[in-house]
């Protein structure tokens, strides 16, 4: 196992810097800096936009610092280990084989409104959703010819994903706050299923742009997100119909570079300094990423930053410019194969998966018997396709919102694997304490911490 031992240097990002981070599939000439008084003009949009690209990576992927407790330090995205990470430490797919505090208290599912780093992580979330949500505003009021720019649905898209990220790992009760004339106008908390619906509602206004039609790479990004949304309100039928036409080589992926810090993969970087690994079937009930020895999910035995516990460390992403997928065919697939499921066509489901398994010269899988059978497989095949990309967690809630399975045999539980600790029950996080500054939180924080 690598680790590297440097210093981040502190990151001076700015929203009115472009090119801080690249879009994926539709990399843009860097404009020239853009100073605050020529932000509402054409040049003044697609800078927002670059920016609101580099805002959803951090928040996706992670501000990791390996020298600091996340949220410590004062940078773009305060420390924040990100979507990716804090999803899937709290799920099964990650442990914190190092010495920071907090991430204990995720992986055993006892994180508390105060926990380090919590407050960073939410505000990272709400950076990228309204940040995103600006810029699609500044590119139709300021841009040259808006119903030809893909930047506006991009934007839609990113925003909505950003709401998917704050339903799939918060507690019910997410307020959504805004700034209106500089001062801050504080939102209602929002259930977790109207945080879905405000997601959906930003994936339709962007498929209903004139700039797109299906089969383009934005329109198959808005189609993938509401697909997505729609899985988890339930809506196994609309969430397929809503992907159908996302052909087959769409691929939307976050980019990273060596350099500067700021552009740095935070998975890999997590990993390669032994800060987050994997503890195969954690706590008796996860999956078995490790021992399945899957091509999907690779990795090495190594010693964690604490230079003492043992772990695993995946190597999906290798490098620092390692690209992670956002949004993908394959993708696609899945939320179809899960609308198969729902219709109890275990055998088309069964085709389906095959042939994405063919692909990748993985073995074809045996027709599950029962609809039980039929849920593991499939989110079975979900959890090693869709591994450290920040889609566990949101499956892992709703095995237990959709399908009726119990949260312990879903969740880790038991004894912790180091520290003599054990596992608590969260199903995700509760807001942080910074929340208590919006009078309409109830004292309780959440609403409730269901899945």
């Amino acid at each position: 196992m690598r680790r590297s031992h440097h210093t981040r240097a502190t990151a001076a990002l700015s929203l009115f810097i472009a090119g801080v981070a690249a879009c994926g599939i539709l990399d843009t000439e860097q404009p020239n800096i853009v100073g605050d008084d020529e932000l509402n003009t054409p040049a003044g949009a697609q800078t927002k936009r670059l920016g609101a690209i580099s805002t959803f990576t951090l928040a996706k992927d992670g501000d990791f610092n390996p020298v600091a407790i996340p949220g410590s330090e004062d940078t773009f995205n305060d420390n924040s280990d990100g979507h990716i990470l804090t999803s899937g430490i709290l799920a099964d797919e990650f442990v914190n084989p190092g010495f920071i505090p907090s991430r204990t208290e995720i992986d055993t599912r006892l994180a508390q409104p105060t926990t380090a780093g919590l407050g960073a992580f939410f505000q990272s979330l709400h950076r990228a959703r309204s940040s995103a949500e600006d810029a699609a505003v500044s590119l139709q009021a300021f841009g040259e010819d808006p119903d030809a720019d893909t930047g506006i649905p991009e934007m839609l898209s990113l925003a909505g994903l950003s709401y998917i990220f704050l339903a799939e790992d918060f507690c019910s009760g997410i307020p959504v706050s805004r700034v209106e004339n500089d001062a801050t106008v504080f939102g209602q908390p929002l259930t977790t299923a109207q945080v879905f619906d405000t997601a959906i509602a930003r994936f339709n206004a962007a498929l209903a742009h004139p700039s797109i039609a299906p089969g383009d790479p934005i329109h198959s990004l808005a189609s993938v997100g509401l697909g997505r949304a729609l899985l988890n309100q339930a809506l196994f039928a609309e969430a397929a119909l809503a992907v159908a036409s996302v052909p087959s080589d769409f691929l939307y992926e976050t980019e990273h570079a060596t350099t500067p810090a700021a552009l740095h993969n935070g998975v890999f970087e997590a990993f390669n300094n032994g800060e987050f690994g994997v503890f195969d079937q954690e706590g008796g009930v996860g999956l078995d990423y490790v021992s399945a020895e899957d091509l999907r999910v690779t990795g090495d035995s190594g010693i964690g930053s604490d230079n003492n516990t043992e772990s695993w460390f995946p190597n999906k992403f290798p490098s620092f410019e390692s690209s992670i997928p956002t949004a993908d065919y394959l993708e696609a697939q899945l939320i179809i194969a899960e609308s198969e499921l729902q219709a109890n066509a275990f055998d088309a489901m069964t085709q389906r998966l095959n042939d994405l398994r063919d692909g990748a010269s993985l073995d074809p899988l045996d027709e599950p018997g029962d609809f039980d059978e039929a849920t593991d497989l499939l989110f079975r095949e979900r959890a090693f396709w869709l591994y450290a990309t920040g889609h566990r967690l949101g499956d892992m809630r709703r095995l237990i919102r959709q399908y009726g399975r119990e949260a312990d045999a879903v969740f880790p539980t038991g004894d912790y694997f180091k520290g003599g600790l054990s596992y608590g029950v969260d199903v995700n996080l509760p807001l942080p304490r910074r929340e208590e500054n919006n009078p309409n939180v109830p004292d309780t924080g959440c609403l409730d911490r269901n899945a």
